[in-house]
């Protein structure tokens, strides 16, 4: 029997976009099932990316929007309660949306085609509002009254076919008729290639979930183009018997199934024989799919479409052996297993899943090590070196140095642990796999701090914990990193050492005046978030006033003053007497107490100039004004001792 895969199938952009988003979005839950598809919310479920039906289930966190979207009212309802929101809605379900209001603000009457339950349908129409009908079938057409402005949006999904029929009745209910063609060309394309496929085929395959609108679509066109359709969710559900006496058989998928999935489907059609069962034939060292039909405590049956159930005993169940058979596996679940015995003595076919997963293994291996992709292992044991885990069915190692971010001192808090691990080394002759746990933890930790660092500005006020002290300065981790503190800018006085500012655990709250996403750094500034005592101190000082202050050192053009407790100011030499100064040395010296009168204020350059010789001269003059104040408190004056003597003169 010849196998055919249609052109077009499995996920469209939309889906494949909404995927992604929910995968890169660090967790969080999907408002109702991402997409339909049951396996795939399953694996983003165990990715940590769970499902709620209300946002009154939500009181924080990240919430997806899936990707048939939601109605404005529910992106309000998540800003309200200041949720994370991610928007995974298809763009050309938001296009449809768009194009509902804008119909309605053009006063249409909006008519959108498709399925009234569909949660696609129900977001456009809560962007068309209240008064917009939603119509599926001719004959609801047909029941419409005359309206004068109509317009009309279609489901993304629809089929084209009866969107050209159902616009066709449309035009006899209006004079004035405005059609927004919402169709999205992936759902036309996956049509028109499954059909052409189904008009070859005398079976075809639709695979996909049961309640996926497009998929049960493709499943009617198939039918409509004369093939024997099944539609399946997983590749557990095939069946033999489909096949007796077909020679040509198609597969198809709906947007929203994931390619591993219709991969499942087509290898197990493969490997299926296609006549009836009875001619099935097993031979010792065959690897076979089966479903799980009935676990004991120390054994699983297995349904692989032969005469007899084959059984699994225990120690043949998973590496390492579990202490009873429904710890390893469970009532329906599809199982690789290998044949031990085709037909023992009591007529029953004798497997081993273990044996199986370990041949499948290192395929499954090979390919997680080429595209990167994490596994999933159980940690058995403590070993020289490293640890010892066992991964789909086969031993694994991972070094001490790749079991974590940092150094770990007792390893033995991994055992028992069931984790995610890369690949790093696959050699499948020697039977040998070495993965890292650091790595996946490496990048995990670099997408957050990536979402951390499109947070951050310059300017921006954070808070973090001390991690650790050098000699420059402090290290602080701000949620994820870590971010220094110069010594510098610790504290508006001059600081020596870190430790006299900080110490390891305190919480603290500083300024981001440096941020280098690509390098990977953040400066940070304690003394930006504290009132500069400068600022105080010169606040109180006002020009003209004469203080006292002490030198603190010379320079060529003059000497430094401290006037307060971290406030200096400069004489320059021309201050500094009333004649002229070579050298600032000539006149004062470090640690000479001297008054100084205050010149000028420059609080933007923080500078302050002072005078000694107007200081001087100012006190000067006080005590030359106060010697006349004297004289005049005693009456005397220049007049009372000369004038007798100039009487006598001027009469001569």
């Amino acid at each position: 029997m010849k196998i055919r895969l249609a052109q077009y199938m499995g996920f469209c952009y939309g889906v494949k976009r909404a995927v992604e988003l929910a995968v890169n979005s660090g967790g969080g839950v999907t408002l109702g099932p991402l997409i339909h598809n049951p396996q795939m919310v399953s694996r983003l479920a165990r990715q940590g990316v769970g499902v709620v039906n209300d946002l009154e289930e939500v009181e924080a966190g990240t919430v997806i929007i899936r990707s048939h979207g939601e109605g404005p009212a529910v992106y309000e309802r998540a800003r309200a309660k200041q949720l994370n929101l991610v928007d995974a809605t298809c763009p050309h379900v938001k296009k449809a949306q768009q194009a509902a209001r804008k119909l309605t603000e053009a006063d249409r009457q909006v008519v959108i085609l498709g399925e009234k339950n569909h949660p696609e349908v129900k977001s456009i129409l809560a962007w068309a509002g209240d008064d917009a009908i939603v119509v599926e079938t001719a004959d609801e057409v047909r029941a419409l009254p005359y309206i004068a402005h109509l317009g009309v949006v279609v489901q993304t999904t629809f089929s084209r076919s009866l969107f050209e029929e159902l616009i066709s009745l449309l035009q006899n209910k209006t004079d004035d008729l405005a059609v927004e063609r919402t169709i999205c060309t992936a759902t036309d394309q996956r049509q028109q290639s499954a059909i052409e496929l189904a008009k070859q085929s005398e079976v075809m395959v639709v695979v996909g979930g049961k309640n996926s609108g497009n998929t049960t679509r493709l499943a009617s066109v198939c039918e409509q183009a004369g093939a024997r359709v099944y539609h399946i969710e997983t590749a557990a559900e095939l069946r033999p018997e489909w096949f007796q006496g077909v020679q040509t058989a198609g597969i198809t998928a709906g947007a929203s199934t994931p390619d591993w999935i219709i991969e499942e489907v087509y290898h197990t059609m493969e490997e299926m024989n296609m006549g009836n069962q009875e001619s099935v034939k097993l031979e010792t060292g065959m690897i076979v799919k089966g479903t799980i039909a009935a676990v004991r405590k120390d054994a699983a049956f297995v349904d692989i479409g032969y005469k007899s159930e084959g059984v699994i005993t225990l120690s043949e169940l998973a590496y390492p052996a579990p202490e009873q058979a429904s710890d390893a596996v469970s009532v329906g679940q599809e199982v690789d297993v290998l044949v031990l015995d085709a037909d023992n003595a009591e007529g029953s076919v004798i497997l081993s899943k273990v044996k199986a997963d370990k041949v499948v293994a290192w395929d499954k291996l090979q390919a997680a090590f080429e595209n990167k992709q994490p596994v999933e292992g159980k940690v058995t044991a403590v070993v020289k070196g490293g640890l010892s885990i066992a991964v789909l069915g086969v031993r694994g190692f991972v070094p001490a140095s790749q079991t974590a971010l940092h150094r770990v001192e007792d390893l033995n808090t991994f055992v028992g642990q069931t984790l995610e691990f890369l690949p790093i080394e696959v050699e499948a002759d020697k039977q040998r796999v070495v993965l890292s746990r650091r790595q996946l933890l490496e990048a995990e930790q670099a997408k957050q701090e990536a979402a951390l660092y499109a947070k951050l500005a310059e300017g921006q006020i954070v808070r973090g914990v001390v991690r650790r002290l050098v000699d420059f300065g402090a290290f602080v981790d701000i949620g994820g990193i870590d971010a220094l503190i110069h010594i510098s800018d610790m504290s508006w006085q001059r600081v020596n050492s870190p430790s006299e500012v900080l110490q390891v655990g305190d919480e603290v709250e500083a300024m981001i005046v440096k941020l280098d996403p690509a390098k990977r750094k953040v400066g940070l500034s304690l003394k930006q978030v504290q009132k500069d005592p400068w600022l105080t101190a010169a606040a109180e000082l006002k020009e003209g006033s004469v203080l006292k202050g002490r030198v603190t050192k010379t320079a060529k053009f003059g000497a430094f003053v401290q006037i307060q407790q971290g406030v200096e100011g400069l004489v320059h030499l021309s201050e500094l007497a009333d004649h002229r100064v070579n050298s600032a040395d000539d006149v004062v010296k470090p640690g000479q107490e001297v008054m100084v009168k205050v010149l000028a204020i420059d609080t933007q350059q923080k500078r302050i100039s002072l005078s000694i010789a107007q200081a001087q001269q100012d006190a000067e003059r006080a005590e030359y004004t106060g010697y006349l104040s004297q004289q005049n408190s005693i009456g005397v004056t220049l007049g009372d001792k000369l004038g007798d003597k100039l009487s006598q003169l001027f009469k001569k």
